[in-house]
């Protein structure tokens, strides 16, 4: 993702309504650890991120414009890719989550927050996640 697009997606998540927020827009509490060039693979992207979800949590479906690695820090999270069964994690556990494949992901407890370590490998330019209407 250009650094456009990295100074603009924080703008633009502030400027949802409150309402979206609640339903399962709001991205979490976000770390940025990396997000840049992928070396050795030009046009590619690779943002690397520390999320914490609060209990309860519940994200739309959505699609992921490269393939995603997800590693669970703390807590339980459940993730259910179209065409799978759902999987629920916890703390040392990794998924991979496949490029443009409709997913939901939520917080598997409403008692504790849970976080993330999210790895996704994209096309320069595309954005990190696209909603699907349901």
């Amino acid at each position: 993702m250009s650094l456009k697009s990295t100074v603009l997606y924080p703008a633009l998540i502030a400027m949802l309504p409150a309402g979206a927020m609640a339903q399962g827009y709001a991205p979490g509490d976000r770390q940025q650890l990396f997000q840049g060039a992928l070396p050795g693979a030009d046009g590619t992207d690779i943002a690397i991120q520390r999320v914490t979800f609060p209990e309860g949590w519940s994200g739309q479906t959505h699609t992921h414009a490269g393939p995603v690695f997800v590693y669970v820090l703390d807590g339980a999270f459940e993730v259910e890719v179209e065409g799978r069964e759902m999987q629920t994690l916890s703390a040392g556990d990794l998924v991979a989550e496949p490029q443009d494949v409709a997913m939901t992901a939520r917080n598997a407890t409403s008692a504790e927050p849970v976080t993330i370590l999210l790895i996704q490998v994209s096309e320069e330019g595309r954005p990190l996640m696209e909603l699907v209407d349901n």
